[in-house]
């Protein structure tokens, strides 16, 4: 049998706030009524929400960010954005990462909660559509969140960047240089910003009447040591590689580059290179990167701040989108196709 703290109150004969004041471990009642109350939810195995505690105490002036890899450049400068606005608005940030695990996103989440952080930014792990099954105790209990991602639902507050429209623009920038038979090493299948890029790469091949070619696309893990290991299946001994590749992210592009570089592909000469996020070794690599600039810092300041102004507001409203604006970065690790182009034009390029 589940019981309520009003069932509670009902068989301790005391009011649902003293009930309250004992679960939240507060003063206000006698021993002999505590030890009362501690019986009756031993006796029916009564476990308080920890949502709903955090919602009844007094606000810690900390929030909770969740990301999804501790050791990627991208996340460092979306943190910083996060702590300099949480620190110029008086707040503290406790982080965590899943690391693309589902059980170690939903227990961070828990533990977070049991600390009764005020509110919570969440890079969440995504599959097809956006799956809420460790949020859902949080948006019912209208737990102040943010989330970093693409979501559609009206109801949560979210910041990003339009990811499907900025790969359509980057894949569109390689054809723009005559690259028709472009890959894609695409991101892992348990995040959003990995389906809509992919969504993206593909639309732009079909407004240009490229036909789309699944051998070229490659599901990879968000690191340099997987761009590698892609790049090096991809090109080495093809007969026909593709003239280019359009990355899921920047760590991927530096390490396609690595593997390129070993097999004796010039990079941009016979193999343009695309990467996405912008982080700051790019410009200094042997080859600078062509990228697409993802607003981390931006991005993590903007959602602290939506954050925060959330926290106490107990209005109903709606969820507030905000969509940061991407650019283009280009450099030398991508070039006109040299198909299509003279020798010698090409062997200047």
């Amino acid at each position: 049998m589940r019981v309520t703290i009003s069932e509670i109150a009902r068989l301790a004969n005391i009011s649902q706030s003293s009930v309250s004041l004992v679960i939240n471990n507060k003063p206000g009642v006698s021993a002999k009524t505590r030890a009362k109350v501690l019986e009756i939810m031993s006796k029916y195995q009564y476990n308080p929400n920890p949502i709903a505690q955090s919602l009844a105490g007094k606000d810690t002036k900390s929030i909770g960010l969740i990301i999804k890899e501790i050791d990627n450049p991208y996340f460092a400068r979306l943190m910083r954005g996060v702590y300099d606005a949480c620190a110029r608005l008086g707040y503290s940030v406790l982080l965590g990462s899943s690391e693309h695990l589902p059980e170690k996103e939903t227990e961070i989440i828990k533990t977070m909660v049991s600390k009764r952080v005020d509110g919570l930014i969440i890079s969440p792990l995504q599959g097809d559509g956006f799956q809420v099954s460790s949020l859902a105790e949080l948006l019912r209990d209208k737990y102040p969140l943010v989330i970093l991602g693409t979501v559609a639902s009206e109801a949560i507050n979210i910041v990003d960047i339009d990811n499907q429209k900025a790969a359509y623009d980057a894949v569109s920038f390689l054809i723009g240089k005559g690259h028709t038979k472009i890959a894609h090493f695409a991101g892992p299948v348990n995040t959003g910003h990995g389906q809509r890029r992919l969504e993206g790469y593909k639309q732009a091949l079909i407004d240009h009447n490229i036909r789309v070619d699944n051998s070229l696309i490659v599901p990879v893990e968000p690191y340099v040591l997987n761009g590698y290991e892609a790049g090096k299946e991809m090109f080495a001994g093809a007969a026909q590689p593709p003239s280019a590749v359009f990355c899921y992210n920047d760590l991927v592009a530096i390490g396609l580059m690595n593997a390129l570089r070993e097999l004796g592909v010039d990079v941009p000469e016979s193999a343009s290179v695309m990467g996405f996020d912008n982080i700051d070794i790019d410009e200094y690599l042997r080859i600078p990167l062509t990228t697409v600039q993802m607003p981390a810092y931006d991005i993590g300041q903007r959602a602290a701040d939506l954050l925060i102004a959330r926290i106490g507001d107990s209005s109903p409203s709606r969820g507030e989108h905000v969509i940061l604006e991407h650019t283009i970065i280009e450099r030398a690790s991508v070039a006109k196709n040299p198909a299509l182009m003279p020798l010698a034009t090409a062997a200047r390029t």
